[in-house]
């Protein structure tokens, strides 16, 4: 509820705005924006996070453990059949991204390859309990601002780049982005999502031992949240990163958002489980 507030703020204002300041074909040009801003946000939301993700789909004759894990999971919970995606990251993270009935699986190439089909399963289950929950299509909407955001960001600093000829300015530029926006993305999600769904999803999930035990295997496998989120890890990522192009960089700011797995493979969880 909170982030459709926000987009139906964030859209009536503006369009207010397009309408005062703007005129003639600027005009014209602002209002066929904020149109094809609401089409992608009602209908679209989704494809655009696949493509901020950088995802490719993958075939029913590729990853057959994959399909068939997240075919027997969808079957299990009664919901749709879901589309299964990859993608490059610097993380081991998964995603369930919902758009009406189009459910899209998404997990990063280096999880898939370390997962078994048991732990396959799982990971579907854990995933598509969002949808049977009805929690799934809110994630995908405070994920689509966040990464829509970020790749104008993105966009607008490479422009920039393009005008100056100095490799310094360009990495420092990089960095400044990063240090601009990285307090606002975590601003936003704390409070249009916050630890309140993650809290929620991880009752949900302690309704399903068999599926928690599997989800732990794989946990131990990963590496744990201090590990990613301490200041000297995430800074060293961050170095790793600057350097690369804007699209790399888009799929980190979508990676570091916090994650379900950093509450289930925390200590706290595992001793309750």
């Amino acid at each position: 509820m909170r982030v459709t507030l926000f987009l139906f703020i964030f859209t009536l204002l503006l369009g207010v705005t397009i309408w005062v300041i703007l005129g003639g074909a600027v005009f014209a040009f602002g209002m066929l924006g904020l149109l094809l801003f609401v089409v992608i946000t009602v209908g679209y939301a989704d494809a655009a996070l696949l493509f901020f993700l950088g995802a490719r789909e993958v075939k029913g004759a590729d990853e057959i453990e994959f399909h068939t894990s997240a075919a027997q999971e969808a079957y299990k919970l009664a919901v749709p059949q879901p589309r299964l995606f990859i993608y490059n990251g610097a993380l081991e993270r998964s995603f369930i991204l919902q758009n009406r009935k189009n459910i899209s699986l998404v997990l990063s190439k280096e999880l898939l390859e370390i997962c078994s089909r048991e732990e396959l399963s799982a990971i579907s289950f854990e995933l598509l309990l969002q949808v049977k929950k009805g929690l799934a299509q809110k994630r995908t909407r405070v994920m689509f601002v966040i990464g829509l955001a970020s790749w104008l960001v993105h966009s607008f600093i490479a422009v920039i780049q393009k005008i100056i000829p100095i490799k310094e300015v360009r990495l420092s530029l990089n960095w400044l982005m990063y240090f601009m926006l990285n307090p606002w993305v975590d601003l936003f999600y704390k409070v249009t999502m916050g630890e309140k769904y993650f809290r929620k999803l991880e009752t949900l999930l302690n309704e399903y031992p068999l599926e928690n035990g599997l989800l732990l295997r794989i946990g131990s496998k990963l590496r744990k949240p201090q590990e990613i989120y301490s200041l000297s890890s995430r800074k060293w990522i961050e170095l790793n990163t600057i350097s690369k192009n804007r699209y790399y960089q888009n799929i980190m700011i979508l990676e570091f958002l916090p994650h379900e797995w950093d509450l289930i493979f925390s200590p706290s969880w595992e001793s309750r489980a």
